[in-house]
């Protein structure tokens, strides 16, 4: 019996891939005030950003509920295998929805869940390694154990021009300790430990594009994703100045989403990148 991969919209993936690999994507919500939207279905990142620029406040996110994940794992029938991979445990409840769908529907066994440790293009990528071993016909366990290992290998890094949005969100962990910094400061940060932390300081936007180059340059990376956040020029210049640096790499152009972006906020851009084992 095939396998299932289920993700959240936290994921970023574009329709695209979701649908060339058969990948099942549950929503989150993002909150303008009274509004609500689902991610990615309701509203699309280019339509979140133009919203973020002239909204006042600072939008909310939600996690699915565990209503939603039970439907969604009901639909694929009473003995389907199923691979659930998702955000940070340390930055959602998404993943606890999903573990209480599971115990209601006494899935043990055959709903494997997976706690990525991390978020947007970085959960992509676990995810997408995940579904190509399910389209290869892989087992229960051999499409969850794609994923954890494939988690062990990817970074994200990226660089964000303020720090307000995680601040206001709630999602600065570790990168609080950057608080404060000159406003001619852009820091660069990354997932670690399922968190968000500070990876360094640069001076200049320039520079700490040259630096995320230079990363990714010294880290073996088999695949990568660069994201951005209402910048796909931005976006698409990076991927072009990483082709010769990683002649041997597959590279993906992926868009943050509207989620990730209520936390990231605005002009974010950053590299996913999965190292070779």
């Amino acid at each position: 019996m095939p396998v299932h991969v289920v993700t959240d919209s936290t994921c970023d993936l574009s329709p695209e891939l979701v649908a060339q690999h058969g990948i099942t994507v549950v929503p989150l919500t993002v909150s303008f005030g009274d509004e609500a939207f689902l991610d990615g279905v309701d509203i699309t990142a280019d339509e979140f950003y133009r919203k973020l620029a002239s909204f006042s406040g600072l939008p909310k996110t939600s996690q699915p509920s565990v209503e939603r994940f039970r439907q969604v794992y009901e639909s694929f029938g009473p003995d389907a295998g199923i691979v659930s991979i998702h955000i940070s445990a340390r930055l959602s409840g998404t993943l606890n929805s999903a573990t209480i769908a599971r115990e209601q529907l006494h899935g043990e066994g055959r709903i494997e869940l997976v706690d990525s440790r991390s978020v947007s293009l970085g959960l992509g990528a676990v995810v997408l390694e995940a579904a190509r071993v399910a389209q290869q016909g892989g087992t229960l366990k051999e499409v969850a154990e794609a994923a954890r290992r494939t988690l062990e290998r990817v970074q994200v890094i990226a660089m964000v021009d303020t720090l307000e949005y995680l601040r206001r969100g709630g999602r600065i962990g570790r990168a609080r300790s950057l608080l404060g910094s000159l406003l001619s400061i852009k820091p660069i940060l990354h997932v670690e430990d399922g968190e968000v932390a500070p990876f360094e300081r640069v001076r200049t936007r320039n520079r700490a594009i040259e630096r995320l180059i230079q990363i990714a340059a010294e880290s073996n990376v088999r695949r990568a994703f660069v994201g951005s956040g209402g910048n796909r020029e931005d976006a698409e210049a990076l991927l072009e100045r990483l082709r010769p640096v990683l002649p041997d790499a597959e590279l993906l152009l992926g868009q943050v989403g509207p989620v990730v972006g209520v936390h990231a906020g605005p002009n974010v851009l950053g590299i996913a990148f999965e190292r070779r084992e």
